[in-house]
Formats: C-alpha cells, structure tokens, sequence
C-alpha cells in the first residue's frame, strides 16, 4: 500500500504541476495583430473653383477664380468683367501669387495678386496690383467640390 500511496502522490503531483502549466498558457497574452496603417490624407490643394471678392476706393468685383494643381505646378482662370484669363500662380508655403494681363476699356493692365492661403485651404486673403487702376484687397472662399459626380454648390 505504501507504494500505490506514492504513485498515487506521485500522479496527483503531476497532474498538478500539468493543471497549473496548461492554465499559465492559456493565460499567455496573444501579441495583438497589428492594424494597417491608415492611408495618408491627401495634401491640401487649391485645386477647385474660388469666389473672388475685390474691393478698390472705387469699386467691388466679385470674379471667379479656378485653380488647377498637378504636383507642383498650379495654373488657373481669372474671369470676370472683361472676360477669361488663364494664368501660372505660384504657392510656397501659404504665400499664393499669380498675375496675367487683360485689356480693360482699350488698354492693356497687368493684374498681380498676392495672397496668404489659410491653414484648411478654403480661403485666401491678400492685395492686388491691378496695373493704372490702383491697388484692392481681396478674399477668396473655395466652393464645396463634387461628390460621387454630383455638385454640393447650392
């Protein structure tokens, strides 16, 4: 009887010692599965069509701009009173500034603008040059963009 109480202790020892590692396994922590990463947001862009508003001693304009962005170059249209005009803009930064020609009443100006982006894309702000016709201040808001094809302008 003596040696069944060991075998006996002996196995109940065992078993023991199996419960307790089987239990500190399941208890391992699992190393979670990492997530893929989010793609990156999309860089800001002017590209879109702008409300102008250009405010002189003598008068208030409210032209249209469009901005068109492919990397690094951006152009885009001026159009207002005396018609379209295309035009190379530059952007570092926040500085915005581009300028074109137009021929108003006969003679031929140059229309320079400079303006300071804000920091969501969706307004500018800044001075203009408009040749013999003085200087004006001026603001910009982008117009909601497409959705699935369809225009969110009101």
């Amino acid at each position: 009887m003596k040696g069944m109480r060991r075998d006996a202790g002996g196995l109940l020892a065992a078993g023991f010692v199996l419960m307790l590692s089987a239990g500190m396994t399941a208890q391992t922590p699992q190393k979670p599965t990492p997530s893929p990463s989010p793609s990156p947001a999309p860089a800001p862009s002017l590209a879109g069509k702008w409300t102008m508003t250009l405010e002189t001693e003598q008068f208030t304009a409210t032209p249209a701009l469009e901005f068109t962005q492919q990397g690094d170059k951006l152009t885009g249209t001026y159009e207002g009173r005396y018609g379209k005009f295309p035009f190379t803009a530059t952007l570092k930064g926040k500085a915005l500034e581009f300028s074109f020609h137009m021929e108003a009443e006969g003679t031929d100006v140059l229309m320079a603008f400079k303006g300071e982006v804000a920091a969501d894309f969706k307004s500018i702000k800044g001075t203009a040059d408009l040749g013999g016709m003085g200087s004006a201040t001026w603001t910009a808001v982008k117009k909601p963009g497409l959705l699935f094809g369809l225009s969110l302008e009101k």
